[in-house]
């Protein structure tokens, strides 16, 4: 999924997805520097995911056993 950054406003950038809907993102979630016009591009990471998911085990198996 792409964003197009419409503008930036107090802490966030006022964003257009794909679908046509507009999402405030604040800054501070996007890479720095991020500008009117920019694209970003959204997608899920499964190898992060799958490494998150196996720490949270961990530490649930820790706190339970």
């Amino acid at each position: 999924m792409k964003w197009i950054v419409d503008r930036i406003e107090e802490g966030f950038a006022v964003v257009e997805a794909e679908n046509e809907k507009i999402y405030n993102i604040p800054l501070d979630a996007l890479e720095k520097g991020v500008k009117e016009g920019d694209v970003i591009n959204v997608s899920v990471d499964k190898s992060e995911t799958k490494k998150r998911e196996e720490y949270i085990e961990e530490l649930m198996d820790d706190l339970f056993v």
